[in-house]
């Protein structure tokens, strides 16, 4: 029978009709590369036994619970319930090591048993991780970035108060202290608060934890004007830990009048100007210094308001950075300072990509439990790449503190991980059959090299 063109074309552009049918088949056949990672580092193992001290109860030992939400976290899920939707997939069964899926409000029970004791466990394993890691690379000096970020919240989660909420003004919300690694893009710890907390509350206690941790590296702290607290400073000088941390130079009414006085700048560049200022904290006793800049606008400000406690005429704006000591060029110093925007992207990707800013129940340490898995989802993501041969060292420079680039988890999903496979038998044996694709194929057998090599290399 012949047909026409027509009908043809009908015929190729109809909606084909969908049947559900029990079969071994998989959405996510890079898991499988996953797994081999997770198994020569021993993930699985290492949160059982960090869980194991602290009593929980429960069907399901807590530490599959918080691997099986980890796997979650790197394929894509959001939220808790989202399990119910791959529950059938063979390569997610496998991997989590559990015959039976456990209920969405199982694994909200598990998390509400979480005390600050085993949050605390849960931190430091976080930590050990990222540690491993910079070891494993070979890094002596770090440079660590302290910034908060808001997490709005739905309902009436325990500590979730009303605070600085920039996007959703007046929204109860909580206001994690984020440590990011600038050389390496890790966050090496994340300690949540309560939404109405001050920007720097915490950090002096986090500073000091990093300082135990961290004590065979060099540390450098980079911080907004928010954490230019007196006790942080007074600490960092009297230890003698590199910093730069922007002044709020509305608020101080030295460096106002230093900058209003100020005759004689030192150009920077076309664009910038400076010059120094000892001692411009009274509060702190020990030598210290602030660089005070200006910035020549590109554009005139014309029906600017005057501010008080900001000396601008529409021509520039000033701002200043406290640092332990003026042995930079000031070029140097700017641009360390501007390297802070590396962080801001991380926290974007950890967002986005790791459902940190989800908030799965109404109780506290449940959710503060979950944002460490998140926390830890992320910084798995670019250790595996480390292990897995893609990623690319890259220049180094002052403004751009990042020595390796690496990809988006988006993009590793596409290309990785979102693959379509079905387990099968070959020659007796179970294997993971895939469509044959010569890029993918081309870049799964580069993986499992870089991966056996990663293997024999811990082994020996």
């Amino acid at each position: 029978m012949r047909y026409n063109k027509r009908t043809l074309i009908a015929r190729r552009n109809k909606i084909l009709p969908v049947q559900f049918v029990r079969q071994d088949m998989t959405s996510f056949a890079g898991l499988t590369l996953i797994h081999h990672y997770l198994r020569i580092y021993g993930i699985h193992r290492r949160l059982c036994q960090a869980m194991k001290p602290y009593g929980f109860k429960g069907d399901y030992h807590i530490g599959h619970i918080l691997f099986m939400l980890l796997i979650l976290l790197l394929i894509g899920a959001e939220r808790i319930q989202h399990m119910e939707y791959v529950h059938n997939d063979p390569l997610f069964r496998r991997l989590i090591r559990l015959t039976r899926i456990p209920h969405r409000t199982l694994v909200s029970r598990s998390l509400k048993q979480f005390t600050s004791d085993s949050l605390k466990a849960l931190v430091e394993l976080n930590s050990q991780f990222v540690i491993e890691k910079l070891d494993e690379l070979g890094l002596r000096q770090i440079t660590i970035d302290l910034d908060g970020t808001v997490i709005s919240t739905r309902g009436n989660p325990t500590w979730a108060l009303k605070g600085y909420n920039p996007i959703k003004r007046g929204a109860k919300s909580y206001f994690p202290l984020t440590a990011h690694i600038g050389e390496t893009g890790h966050f090496i710890s994340i300690i949540n608060r309560p939404g109405n907390v001050h920007d720097s509350n915490r950090a002096l206690a986090l500073i000091k934890m990093l300082r135990t941790q961290l004590t065979g590296f060099i540390l450098r702290f980079r911080a907004d004007s928010a954490f230019c607290d007196p006790k942080v400073i007074n600490y960092l000088l009297n230890r003698h830990i590199g910093f730069a941390i922007k002044a709020p130079f509305w608020k101080l009414l030295n460096l106002k009048a230093a900058a209003q006085q100020r005759k004689k700048w030192y150009r920077i560049n076309k664009q910038w100007s400076y010059f120094w200022l000892k001692q411009p904290l009274d509060s702190v006793e020990a030598e210290h210094y602030a660089m005070i800049l200006r910035k020549k606008l590109k554009r005139p400000k014309k029906n600017f308001q005057l501010d008080l406690f900001n000396p601008n005429n529409g021509v520039y704006e000033y701002s200043a950075v406290v640092t332990h000591c003026k042995h930079w060029s000031a070029e140097d110093l700017l641009l360390f300072t501007s390297g802070r925007s590396g962080q801001e992207n991380s926290i974007g990707q950890l967002k986005n990509d790791f459902a940190f800013d989800h908030i799965p129940t109404n109780t506290y340490q449940a959710n503060s439990a979950f944002m460490q898995i998140s926390q830890m989802a992320y910084n798995l993501s670019i250790c595996m790449q480390h292990s897995m041969g893609l990623v690319k060292k890259r220049k180094q420079h002052q403004k751009h503190t990042r020595l390796y680039r690496s990809m988006e988890w988006k993009t590793f999903k596409f290309l990785i991980l979102n693959r379509a496979g079905r387990i099968g038998w070959s020659a007796g044996k179970k294997v993971l059959e895939m469509t044959r694709n010569p890029a993918t194929q081309t870049l799964y057998h580069k993986i499992s090299a870089c991966l056996e090599d990663e293997k024999k290399k811990l082994a020996a």
